[in-house]
């Protein structure tokens, strides 16, 4: 009896589907062991808290009791975290990309170089928490509490800030820039060095924060509150200060050129050696302030009140001055806006 043959072409096909359907097999068995792992990992966290370099990513976690827990160097990304707590817990260098945090607890939890670019951290309470050298950048952190929290050196570029609040907080070489802070509270914060270039703060809160040596060049502070601040060395050209209050504030050898502070309130502030080139201060309230040493060169004054401002040393050259109130005003070597020396008060 003759046996069939089998064709080349029978035995080569037979064979790749062979593969295929074992190829599909084992990444069935990696997709099913890896989601075993991942449900052991879990329910590992749930259990003991501690799951240090975990693998977490796009893991729902909401309203998980998570208070003081070690998640250390774990990848979170794109995980949801709403409404759960996370206080006092440890997230040094993890991942969170992405994530949601919504109504979160991290009151005094460690989040130092975490990664939470494009994160969601609306109305959280994150009071004395430490995001030391965190990236946060186009994160969402509307409404957030940072009382007394530490994000020095940390990224928050293009953040969504507003309404939060800040008091007391460490911004120390933080950067902020292009960030929106309309409407938050950063009274008494530390903001050294800070970088807040084209950044919006408008009706911001910023009472006795300290801004030196900070870059707020064209940052938009509309009747933003800085009085007593220290705005010393600080660069603001170009900003946008009309209607802000600077009463009492230091701004000694700052750079305000080409900013606008029509109608800003700098009663008895400190401008002894700043710079206000081409600034505008139309209507603008300097009773009592020191403009000892400052270069007001072109700059408009038209409608201001100096009363009893100190003007030793100032440079008027070229500057508006027309309707302004200088009654009992100190001139002493003083340049006036026609270039001739004023030294009455010598």
């Amino acid at each position: 009896m003759m046996m069939p043959t089998i064709d080349k072409r029978d035995v080569r096909a037979f064979l790749i589907l062979a593969l295929f359907f074992s190829s599909l097999a084992a990444l069935t068995g990696l997709l099913l062991s890896g989601r075993a792992a991942k449900a052991e990992r879990l329910a590992q966290l749930l259990q003991t808290k501690n799951c240090t370099y975990c693998e977490l990513e796009n893991t729902d976690l909401r309203r998980a009791d998570l208070e003081g827990a070690n998640l250390a160097d774990a990848n979170l990304r794109n995980t949801s975290l709403n409404n759960v707590n996370l206080s006092s817990a440890m997230l040094s260098r993890a991942v969170l990309n992405e994530a949601t945090l919504d109504g979160a607890t991290l009151t005094e939890a460690i989040l130092s170089d975490a990664l939470l670019g494009g994160a969601f951290l609306n109305n959280v309470n994150g009071d004395r928490v430490n995001l030391q050298g965190a990236y946060l950048g186009d994160a969402r952190l509307r409404g957030i509490k940072l009382r007394y929290a530490n994000l020095s050196n940390a990224n928050l570029s293009r953040v969504d800030l507003s309404r939060a609040d800040l008091s007391h907080a460490n911004l120390r070489d933080a950067n902020l820039g292009d960030a929106n802070l309309t409407g938050s509270n950063l009274r008494e914060a530390d903001l050294r060095r800070i970088d807040l270039g084209d950044a919006t703060l408008r009706d911001t809160d910023l009472h006795k924060a300290n801004l030196l040596r900070g870059n707020l060049r064209r940052v938009d502070l509309r009747r933003a509150e800085l009085a007593q601040a220290n705005l010393s060395g600080t660069n603001l050209s170009g900003a946008n200060l009309s209607e802000t209050n600077l009463s009492g504030a230091d701004l000694y050898q700052a750079y305000l050129g080409d900013a606008d502070l029509t109608q800003a309130n700098l009663y008895r502030a400190n401008l002894s050696g700043a710079n206000l080139t081409r600034a505008s201060l139309s209507d603008a309230h300097l009773d009592g302030a020191n403009l000892s040493g400052a270069n007001l060169r072109r700059t408009s004054f038209a409608g201001a009140s100096l009363k009893k401002a100190d003007l030793t040393g100032a440079n008027f050259n070229r500057a508006n001055l027309s309707d302004a109130n200088l009654r009992g005003a100190t001139f002493c070597n003083t340049t006036m806006p026609d270039g001739t020396i004023a030294n009455q008060d010598c």
